[in-house]
């Protein structure tokens, strides 16, 4: 009985609306695997990130794709795996950069969107964005003492 009403569910939604029978298909594939703490998925995949970034990340990944991410692994591909567009709604990349953007106060151009591919090449790819917009930011220092 499930399946027929997420059958009419899909008949019935928008383009860009999330497709229930592949969002069900992605939680199911998600469900079959153990979940990790951030601080478990930092330790295995990501030593390198600070927690605090990969704890957002994972987070604001989880809400707007609606569903729970804690057992998504960076070699999962984000359209084939996650579901990316057609289990979600057709602007969560979208959403998922304005809330970096918002949180870290940074803009990425669209050139160093292209080629991501991969839940692990986002964070990468978003932490190394962080890194260099921290670069940018930072005062000069000339060697210079100021004067008295």
């Amino acid at each position: 009985m499930h399946k027929l009403f997420l059958k009419i569910a899909d008949k019935l939604r928008m383009p860009y609306d999330p497709n229930p029978l592949r969002r069900d298909e992605v939680v199911r594939f998600l469900s079959q695997r153990p979940s990790f703490s951030h601080e478990e998925w930092q330790a295995r995949f990501a030593p390198d990130i600070p927690l605090d970034f990969i704890r957002w990340f994972r987070e604001a990944c989880s809400r707007y794709f609606e569903y729970d991410l804690s057992a998504a692994l960076p070699d999962d591909r984000l359209v084939e795996d996650l579901g990316m567009y057609d289990a979600t709604w057709g602007d969560v990349d979208w959403d998922i950069l304005e809330d970096y953007e918002g949180e870290y106060d940074a803009k990425i151009p669209p050139d160093e969107q292209l080629g991501i591919k991969t839940f692990g090449q986002l964070l990468e790819a978003l932490w190394l964005h962080t890194q260099k917009q921290n670069v940018m930011n930072a005062p000069e220092t000339t060697g210079a003492t100021p004067r008295a």
